[in-house]
């Protein structure tokens, strides 16, 4: 890990105790949720091939590596903070690659992946300091050129959305940001934040779709692929 990133995962104000809540969140539920964010294999296809190293970082019980792996890709590794996640997908891909990690960091060396694979993984991780923590670090392991591929949650304009938005924008400081009844803060996004935070990448694609959420409700989403430059 470099000495910047160091310094800045130091001054992080993600407490401890959330990252252990989400911990605790993930493996309580890992046995019944169900994840549906669309794998764009022709995206993958067309700017890289079926010998790339790919990260999928927040693989969750492994339905995208799944994926990856029927469609020929080989050299694959899953990363995710949850154990119960880590061992469903253990069961359903009897394969090792398979990595727990602290929810922060990344326990692999500079420049060791040709892609990275966030799916759903940002509206986990509410506050934007934190995004951008997550993002660097997706960059410090993936090789010059190399992919990263976001598919995640958009601001919605619907009656629901937006009072939940409003409820919690004063509290977290950020429209968007909210909680879920079971006891989980989850955000939306708005597509300017994401251009931010990927400006270091070069956008090579990104497509709006709908997506149904692991409650099973409709929402708005992206899918993004951006090229690392240096």
């Amino acid at each position: 890990m470099s000495k910047r990133l160091e310094s800045t995962l130091a001054r992080s104000s993600r407490p401890k105790e959330n990252i252990d809540s989400h911990v605790n969140y993930w493996n309580r539920v890992a046995r019944e949720k169900r994840f549906s964010h669309p794998l764009r294999l022709e995206w993958l296809a067309r700017y890289s091939n079926q010998q790339a190293r790919i990260l999928d970082y927040g693989c969750g019980y492994g339905r995208t590596l799944a994926d990856l792996s029927e469609a020929g890709f080989q050299n694959l590794v899953g990363v995710d903070f949850s154990e119960a996640m880590l061992a469903r997908a253990l069961v359903a891909l009897r394969r090792p690659g398979l990595v727990r990690n602290d929810g922060i960091s990344l326990p692999f060396k500079n420049d060791s992946f040709n892609a990275v694979l966030l799916f759903a993984v940002l509206t986990c991780i509410p506050d934007g300091n934190e995004q951008r923590l997550l993002l660097a670090e997706a960059a410090r392991v993936l090789r010059r050129g190399g992919l990263i591929y976001l598919s995640d949650l958009l601001i919605n304009d619907d009656r629901r959305n937006r009072e939940r938005y409003e409820q919690y924008a004063e509290a977290y400081g950020c429209y968007g940001v909210f909680e879920l009844p079971e006891g989980v803060v989850v955000r939306h996004h708005q597509r300017e934040w994401i251009e931010e935070i990927t400006s270091s990448f070069q956008q090579l694609e990104y497509e709006p779709f709908t997506v149904t959420t692991m409650n099973g409700n409709a929402s708005a989403a992206f899918q993004y692929l951006g090229c690392k430059q240096d």
